[in-house]
């Protein structure tokens, strides 16, 4: 039987933004933001849920984030499935049922991206780790901002970025966002 990635599940909950963000950073993980935490960092006013990331896919960046998964005590928080596209280019998650036993016995693959994909809870909040879905790292990082997020510089999305993210897939959670986000753009911010 394969040894557990963590022994410990965490609850679901909010991030705790400072403290995972300081983690990566010490850990010297070359990542985007994404989400809500980057609409926050464009002036954006909304609690994330999770803090999501587009890390960088070289072998030695997914074997420091395998690390920072592990001290995170992470799993993932399941269901597992995949993205389909649909006929109109929209991607759309196609969950399957997963049991407790599928979530414990997670282990990532360095040669396998798609094995970081997903959301983890932890015991510093959800972080969701998106190495395709919005853009990977070499297509964001060109055009990421260092923008202060609590203190810390970080790279962001830009705010098209996130706008063509938000809008496909469309949900309903969404609506408030890109309106707030398209208003910051026509300001010029």
């Amino acid at each position: 039987m394969t040894q557990p990635f963590s022994a410990v599940r965490h609850p679901s909950r909010p991030p705790d933004v400072d403290a995972l963000l300081a983690l990566l950073e010490r850990r010297g993980l070359e990542f985007v933001l994404v989400g809500s935490v980057a609409a926050i960092a464009h002036g954006i006013e909304l609690e994330p849920g999770d803090l999501d990331i587009v890390p960088s896919t070289d072998a030695s960046s997914l074997r420091t984030l395998i690390e920072i998964l592990r001290e995170l005590e992470a799993q993932p928080l399941g269901p597992f499935g995949e993205w389909i596209v649909e006929p109109s280019g929209e991607q759309r998650w196609i969950a399957r049922p997963t049991t407790d036993e599928e979530l414990r016995a997670w282990t990532p693959e360095v040669d396998d991206i798609d094995s970081f994909d997903h959301r983890f809870v932890t015991r510093l909040g959800d972080l969701d780790i998106v190495p395709r879905l919005t853009g990977t790292f070499a297509e964001l990082r060109p055009r990421a901002e260092r923008l202060a997020i609590q203190g810390r510089a970080t790279l962001v999305a830009p705010i098209g970025e996130l706008l063509a993210r938000l809008t496909v897939p469309r949900r309903a959670k969404d609506i408030a966002r890109v309106a707030a986000l398209r208003a910051i753009q026509r300001r010029g911010g």
